[in-house]
């Protein structure tokens, strides 16, 4: 066997394992993005038809919104600056599944707690059932916006024109 042969062969391997490499990051690049992943919230807001928003907690909202690999869920949100002691806040945890083809995020929500006299979302109520959550990514952000006509079934209320809840990917 010639020296050649010898090391062509290493050299062939080594183009075709860096080939297969430009591939796989050129399908993960084209793949879309996922919900998995802990997401810091940046802004929690009701929008009203008469044109007030309201910053249910704060111009600087302190929260994560987590969605493991394993289909569970765990949300805290608190009022940033507070503005009494305990601040607003809740929390609640439970499984999630995604209808990508529709948007939606699903919540199942096993437990949850509102901060003492909380002024916040009652999510008391939501423990056993469902919660539908119209979602979109924007680069980096993970927006869930509820308005009507994309409500997913949720009703708004009266006067209320969107809620909109934005948070960005933890690295």
């Amino acid at each position: 066997m010639s020296p050649r042969m010898v090391v062509d062969k290493p050299n062939r391997r080594c183009h075709t394992a860096f080939i297969l490499f430009l591939l796989s990051q050129a399908l993960w690049a084209q793949s879309p993005p996922s919900i998995v992943g802990t997401w810091r919230v940046v802004a929690f807001e009701t929008h009203n038809t008469d044109g007030t928003v309201i910053k249910e907690f704060g111009d600087n909202p302190l929260g994560y919104f987590i969605y493991d690999g394993t289909g569970h869920l765990a949300i805290q949100v608190m009022e940033n600056p507070a503005k009494k002691d305990p601040p607003v806040s809740f929390a609640y945890f439970g499984t999630y599944r995604v209808d990508a083809a529709k948007g939606i995020v699903v919540h199942h929500v096993e437990g949850a707690v509102e901060g003492d006299g909380s002024a916040g979302p009652k999510v008391r109520q939501y423990i056993g059932k469902d919660e539908l959550r119209p979602f979109r990514f924007e680069g980096d952000h993970l927006i869930i916006e509820i308005r009507r006509g994309n409500n997913a079934g949720l009703t708004l209320p009266e006067g209320v024109e969107y809620k909109v809840r934005e948070m960005v990917r933890v690295r």
